[in-house]
């Protein structure tokens, strides 16, 4: 483990000795039955907290509202034992990748369910954080069993805000704030470069230095990470009113957030508005509804990817010093035919006003500020609404029918004009517009039966659902444009091309759950959900998948009753199954067929082969856990089990010279793991509280079969590498792949390799069955922390998250220290090896021995972050009208302790977030040019009418 990092876990242990020991010196006056009273929402329904009998975490409000955070998923972060959530990127409006409880599956998505206020989705990208009450996570099959092929990646319930009874409540909240990288990365100054580009043409590589040197770059010196990189700014307006009477609850809110990121032209910018609605019609008939709308811009920075392909963050960095942000920046000599055509005397393209710098080396391989001026912006509608009715049938009978509706209108606009850069002029413009549409129709009906007894407490659900998806899009693309052309108009197009696609997905379900609590020690709850997809051909449409769970509540019984040291005991258990059906297209049982229209006429080629015989995934889930209680509940400790293995896991591939793809189901994968949560109220008086939070999760997986005709599946292409991750069987997911070395020879700075047989060897002696399991990304454990301060008026509030084991590919380093071509390079390459006899771990410049996939490049990715801390203060009725104003300030990523020299370790470039070609397998922990964490410093202000 890192030194620093278990440094910093034995403070957080003796800081947990200290809460422990206040907690069992402090009397507390909370009421033991009123904890116990507390609902959780569970699926179609909430249940006593004494009756959980699955492992479940929740989420309040307070331990986010203070932190700029435009997703859910960051909400989330740190904040539940098994839920581990990577920002793989700091740009933006950027995906987060939520997983509970690891990774079960290779290709298929592993993001949870969302329930938000009854509506299901996968999409929570719009929703406004502020929004949200609490959220609750069903994390084992036996309670997530009953949402059905759309429960196997665990289900994360959101609540939101609604109207109560009592006096109508004015809240307006906003905070300001500016982002500034957490870390750089330092390159050769322009001496440093041209020692490097002498020592490449000593050794065989080009004479590059020679371009370095011509007089028409004299006297620039172009600091391009400084030119890239800026000052972010973060700005966050909502708005809200909530009233409620006897019969009627409203709340409605308006948001607005806009982040200009810390590289151009990256920005986020969504407007939100909600309404919930609730209304006695008669006494017997109530109604609910829910209607958000949603309006997001984002504005897209090319990341992940190399300097030769668009990358920015690695083209600020590989960008020579001596080259100037526009051609014109140069001296412009007469004489230079570069840059004036020698018959004619016209300055050249590259060199008029406005243009951006040719490279010299290669033109295509332009300068960053080149890269971020291509246009990119994506402007998204969303609708999302549910209407429900809650009709008393009987005393003890009720019927919800419900109906949601949700709707997704996106256009994507690229566009890079014909005259500014090489590549715009190459294409004389070059454009694109993609129009999607998704809508998403949601029919339920549930009957609930509750019978209370004397010591019997027994609830019967019975449900069908029926569902369906309908997904649309046009593209249209083309390129030589007029002269005049700066945004994409497809008509101006003379080299035009489009594709339409449709699809409808249907999903029919029957789902059901009964509920018996006996003398309200003693729970089992059982669950089913029958599923049929139409995505899967006859005969493997209908999948059925129940789940069964108990819990005994000890501290009831006799002998512990009247303890007063011990206020709960809980033991639960829980089997069930899930299923998968994500990665499935709704047409994979057809071959596919597309149009290539030749002087107007369609030719159509095969493009899917049949998937008929596919099966979806099924993962079954076995959960034991135990929940304990100290000192009336001032002390909650919960540790949780578990074993989960999914079968017919499903995966793409690409068959014969056209690449055409086919679905098949090709083997097993397990996952088992250990869940540990402790909250704490160690200090509660009348002027002074402290509560803590602590949460570890170890989670470990392998792939325990594959079909024998696969034996392994290559996975992330590193471009001009090779593939870098291997799946096979007995392996955990996502393993490096690659050569192990041995250093660098002190007689001719080449590196040297180990192969198979574990003999030293030469680069030129290599094979490829010398290639073996370099790194692994998945981690040992990961871990939470939070601290909550309250004085009087003022408040404290701390979060330290982290990861401990994981490994990470820093392919970055690929293009910083290759030193086989004319990019810049990082320092670490003055340490290259130079003279014979020279002990280094970097090889000389323009070695052929360092262009391989190799443990060279494989760093540890452990990190513990102070995610978060935010000191506030509470101003009681400080004017007339308003109740309550609360200051704060807060900071967010303040400071990383890791070995890992990028920029940042939370990162994954090839996360299906993030758009990456390649990204459709279970692949992460890797670097390569992503945009960088930000650490963020904000202001805000909160006002209660």
């Amino acid at each position: 483990m890192n030194v620093r990092i278990s440094r910093s876990l034995g403070v957080i242990a003796v800081l947990y000795f200290t809460a422990n020991f206040s907690a069992q010196t402090k009397k507390d006056t909370v009421s033991k039955e009123n904890k116990i009273e507390e609902i959780v929402m569970i699926g179609y329904g909430g249940v006593k907290k004494q009756n959980l009998t699955s492992a479940v975490s929740t989420v309040k409000s307070d331990a986010f509202d203070d932190r700029p955070i435009y997703n859910v998923g960051q909400a989330l972060q740190g904040q539940a034992a098994g839920v581990n959530v990577t920002q793989a990127s700091g740009k933006p409006g950027a995906g987060v990748e939520v997983k509970i409880r690891g990774n079960n599956s290779i290709s298929s998505s592993v993001s949870p369910l969302y329930v938000v206020d009854g509506i299901q989705t996968n999409d929570i990208s719009g929703i406004n954080t502020d929004d949200i009450l609490d959220m609750t996570i069903l994390k084992d099959a036996s309670s997530t069993a009953i949402y059905g092929i759309n429960g196997s990646s665990g289900v994360v319930i959101i609540t939101t805000k609604r109207g109560k009874i009592g006096k109508p409540q004015l809240n307006f909240n906003a905070y300001w704030g500016f982002s500034k990288t957490m870390k750089n990365i330092d390159v050769l100054n322009q001496d440093q470069y041209r020692s490097l580009l002498g020592d490449i043409k000593l050794n065989g590589g080009g004479d590059y230095l020679s371009t370095a040197n011509n007089p028409r770059y004299a006297g620039i010196n172009t600091d391009w990470t400084k030119e890239v990189f800026q000052t972010g700014f973060d700005q966050n307006y909502n708005v809200n009113y909530a009233f409620g009477n006897e019969n009627v609850k409203a709340y409605a809110a308006l948001g607005y957030q806009d982040i200009d990121g810390i590289i151009k032209p990256s920005r986020f910018q969504r407007t939100s508005a909600k309404v919930n609605l609730d209304a006695v019609i008669l006494p017997w008939l109530k109604l609910n509804s829910t209607v958000n709308y949603f309006i997001t811009n984002l504005t897209n920075t090319n990341d992940n990817l190399s300097t030769a392909r668009g990358g920015v963050v690695l083209s600020a960095f590989n960008t020579p010093t001596f080259l100037p942000v526009y051609g014109n920046q140069v001296i412009m000599n007469p004489s230079d035919p570069e840059i004036y055509d020698p018959v004619t005397g016209a300055i050249k393209d590259g060199y008029k006003p406005g243009q951006y710098g040719p490279n010299p080396y290669q033109s295509s391989w332009e300068n960053p500020v080149a890269y971020q001026s291509r246009k990119d912006k994506t402007l998204t509608q969303r609708f999302l609404s549910n209407l429900g009715l809650e009709v008393r049938l009987l005393k003890d009978l009720t019927w919800k029918p419900s109906v949601s509706f949700d709707m997704i209108d996106s256009r994507n606009t690229k566009f890079t004009d014909g005259y500014q850069t090489s590549y715009g002029r190459s294409k004389f413009g070059i454009g694109s517009q993609e129009f999607t549409q998704f809508q998403e129709y949601n029919f339920e009906n549930t009957l609930n039966y509750t019978l209370k007894r004397s010591i019997h407490d027994f609830s019967l659900l019975g449900g069908i659902q029926i569902n369906e998806r309908n997904f649309q899009s046009k593209y249209y693309g083309g390129d030589n444009f007029p002269n005049d052309t700066f945004n994409f108009s497809y008509d101006l197009a003379k080299n035009q091309s489009y594709d339409i696609r449709k699809e409808i997905l249907r999903q029919v379900s029957f789902f059901g759950r009964a509920l018996y609590t006996l003398n309200g020690k003693y729970t089992v709850m059982g669950v089913f959900r029958q599923n049929g997809n139409s995505a899967l051909a006859s005969g493997n449409k209908w999948g059925f998948f129940p789940g069964a769970s108990a819990s005994w509540l000890i501290s009831k019984e006799n002998f512990l009753a009247d303890s007063k040291v011990i206020s709960e005991l809980k033991l639960r258990g829980g089997w069930g199954k899930t299923g998968n059906a994500s990665a499935i297209p709704a047409y994979s049982h057809f071959n596919l067929y597309n149009p290539f229209w030749t002087n107007g006429v369609p030719v159509y080629t095969v493009s899917q082969y049949d998937s008929g015989d596919l099966a979806w995934e099924t993962t079954t889930d076995s959960n034991i856990g135990l929940d304990l209680g100290l000192l009336t509940n001032r002390i909650r400790f919960s540790i949780d089990a578990y074993q989960r293995k999914t079968d017919n896991l499903i995966t793409p591939f690409d068959l014969g010279p056209q690449k055409l793809r086919i679905y098949r189901n090709i083997g097993s994968l397990e996952n088992k793991g250990l869940e540990l949560s402790l909250n704490t109220m160690n200090i509660k008086n009348e002027n002074f509280t402290w509560n803590t939070s602590f949460n570890i999760s170890f989670t470990n997986n392998k792939i325990t079969h594959l079909n024998k005709e696969l034996r392994t599946i290559p996975a992330a292409n590193i471009e001009g590498m090779g593939t870098l991750v291997r799946f096979e069987e007995g392996q955990p997911l996502g393993m490096f792949y690659g050569y192990k070395t041995s250093g660098v020879n002190p007689n001719n700075g080449d590196m040297m390799y180990v192969n198979a047989n574990g003999k030293v060897v030469s680069y030129t002696e290599l094979k490829p069955e010398d290639r073996g399991y370099i790194g692994n990304p998945n981690p040992d454990f990961t871990f939470g922390f939070s601290n909550n301060f309250k004085y009087k008026n003022w408040y404290l509030d701390m979060l330290i998250t982290g990861s401990v084991g994981n490994d990470i590919f820093n392919a970055t380093r690929f293009d910083l220290e290759m030193m086989n071509d004319y990019k810049n390079q990082s320092t670490a390459v003055l340490n290259r090896w130079t003279t014979a006899g020279q002990i280094t771990d970097v090889p000389r410049a323009n070695s052929a021995s360092a262009q391989f996939i190799s443990d060279r490049f494989v760093e540890d990715g452990s990190y513990l972050k102070l995610k978060a801390v935010t000191l506030g203060y509470n101003f009681m009725s400080p004017f007339k009208g308003v109740s309550k104003l609360n200051v704060y300030v807060t900071g967010q990523n303040l400071f990383t302790i890791t070995n890992y020299s990028g920029m940042d370790p939370e990162v994954n470039a090839f996360s299906p977030n993030n758009g990456t070609t390649g990204a459709e397998r279970a692949v992460f922990g890797i670097d390569y040019g992503t945009y960088p964490q930000v650490r963020t410093f904000i202001i805000g202000l909160k006002a209660n009418f």
